[in-house]
């Protein structure tokens, strides 16, 4: 028996590895529950193999040491970088943006996802070489470059639902790195300013998602549809909900990417609150073993590493439930470790990974 299958129990922290299991697990039984006995029944296969695969990812992380991951993060954010220009030119079309590598047996890749991974290694390690208690502007140039460049790449394909999911990243490293207050009021008027002068370069699509937002009659049968048949979704599950493979609004079809971007209205109606609960007390647990990882990490880059990763995901999960109940425009964005999708589940897994190797070396003799 090896040394690392002798000691792995004591080192990685069970709450952490109980909640991403148990959300892996919802997802896999909602995406079978929405596909079963539609064209789509295949999918629950693949995303099977997809959680083996990232599963996979994460036991191959763990028995590597983040300290090496972080020293060659530079070379590896470097090396992401380029399949995101390959992208634009020889990527894969889907749902109008080439954000995918097309692989064989019918298995597609998206590479922004994993950038994510090395984006944050070398936020990490960019912040464990600068402990001031203020951050420095070299530093601060550099964090906005490491997440600005990736996310100027993804919007050429164009991708914003997934480059929105960078900005957590930005935003937990200058926090972590001490940016100054006047900083963050001068970053708030200029994001406000951003944002509003965006509306003349967005597409005719994302002006109809925000449109439907401030009011989803506007649209009750094209962009705002989507909005309206989950709320209804989510309403109808009241307490319980209708059980498994009973909800209506999904097996009826008239919950659009009931398996991808609505599947917690999906679950919602079929567990009713009690599941809405459990689901959103999973990412709680998530969040706080996360935290206590962080707290516990032997160095300053691989505290720094899991708080970038778990509050990424957080505040990914919560934007899309924000989505699937009204509170924000609809933008594309998965549920972490529940939507069906290779990348995304494989990427979440990989991230697991990382913490769990920060978790399992927070002793000086590992």
């Amino acid at each position: 028996m090896s040394r690392l299958s002798e000691v792995l129990p004591k080192r990685i922290d069970p709450g952490f590895l109980i909640s991403v299991a148990l959300l892996t697990a919802a997802g896999m039984a909602m995406v079978y529950s929405t596909t079963s006995g539609t064209p789509l029944a295949g999918h629950w296969g693949k995303q099977l193999i997809f959680v083996l695969s990232g599963i996979t990812a994460a036991v191959v992380l763990v028995t590597v040491d983040y300290r090496l991951l972080l020293k060659s993060s530079p070379a590896i954010f470097l090396f992401s970088l380029l399949l995101l220009v390959y992208l634009p030119v020889f990527g894969t079309r889907i749902a109008g943006a080439k954000s995918w590598i097309k692989l064989p047996g019918g298995f597609s890749l998206q590479p922004s996802e994993f950038v994510k991974i090395s984006t944050a290694l070398l936020i990490a390690w960019i912040l464990e070489n600068d402990d001031r208690t203020f951050l420095s502007r070299k530093t601060g140039l550099l964090i906005l470059a490491a997440v600005g460049v990736p996310v100027a790449l993804i919007l050429l394909q164009p991708d914003l639902g997934v480059a929105l999911t960078y900005v957590p990243l930005a935003v937990t490293g200058l926090f972590l790195g001490g940016l100054r207050l006047r900083w963050w009021v001068l970053s708030a008027v200029l994001a406000v300013v951003f944002v509003g002068s965006s509306w003349f370069f967005l597409k005719e699509y994302q002006k109809d998602r925000i449109r439907t937002f401030l009011d989803p009659d506007l649209a009750a049968r094209g962009a705002g549809y989507q909005v309206r048949q989950a709320r209804i979704a989510i309403g109808s599950g009241r307490i319980f909900g209708k059980g498994f493979k009973k909800g209506t609004q999904s097996r009826l079809g008239f919950l659009p990417v009931r398996h991808t971007d609505f599947v917690f209205a999906a679950l919602a109606e079929e567990q009713g609150f009690v599941g809405v609960a459990g689901i959103v007390g999973l990412y709680g647990l998530f969040l706080s073993r996360g935290f206590a990882i962080a707290r516990d990490a032997r160095d300053r880059g691989g505290s720094i590493l899991v708080l970038l990763i778990v509050i990424d995901i957080v505040v990914q999960a919560l934007v899309n439930i924000a989505m699937n109940v009204g509170i924000l425009p609809t933008t594309g964005i998965t549920l972490p470790f529940i939507s069906y999708g290779g990348s995304s589940m494989l990427a979440c897994w990989a991230m697991a990974g990382l913490c769990l190797s920060v978790s399992y070396r927070r002793f000086v003799n590992v």
